[in-house]
């Protein structure tokens, strides 16, 4: 069975080194605005790798044809030669996973390739069989649902004021 990108957020530190490693992987560039996959830093301490998922919601909106999922990976890919550029796949993608990059003008996601796991020095992103990404994802689940709140309560409470 295909294996599934994961995230364990509690070992993130937001070292960005995913996004470095992915830029110069396919660019050759140290750059993680290029990068497929992106840091999202919330609150202090709390940052979160987004990256994409593979649901394959892209596919259909492509007007030339150029996103589709690779028959024997089940990845979703995109034809370079095909891809002209017009943001459709950005605007339709639920996790902002995917974004036209801005030299090639050419739509650039997450394909799988591992650099981002290989280089991840927290061993917070892996690649892991479909029953435990399920584990993760409803810890990250419960997680978003009962601890944010509480922290952010407390990092922007104020006494009231006298």
């Amino acid at each position: 069975m295909v294996k599934v990108l994961t995230v364990d957020v509690e070992l993130c530190v937001g070292c960005e080194r995913c996004a470095l490693m992915c830029a110069f992987n396919k660019f050759k560039v140290f750059n993680p605005r290029r990068g497929a996959i992106h840091v999202v830093k919330m609150e202090p301490g709390i940052d979160a790798p987004v990256f994409c998922t593979q649901c394959g919601v892209c596919i259909n909106v492509c007007p030339v044809g150029a996103i589709y999922r690779d028959p024997k990976t089940r990845v979703v890919m995109v034809d370079e030669d095909r891809c002209n550029g017009c943001g459709a796949c950005v605007v339709v993608c639920p996790y902002g996973a995917i974004h036209v990059d801005p030299v090639t003008k050419k739509a650039f996601k997450c394909t799988y390739c591992g650099f981002c796991v290989k280089y991840c020095p927290q061993g917070a992103l892996k690649f892991v069989e479909p029953e435990e990404a399920l584990w993760l994802k409803r810890k990250s689940m419960a997680r978003s649902l009962t601890a944010s709140p509480t922290l952010a309560r407390k990092l922007w409470w104020r006494p009231p004021m006298r």
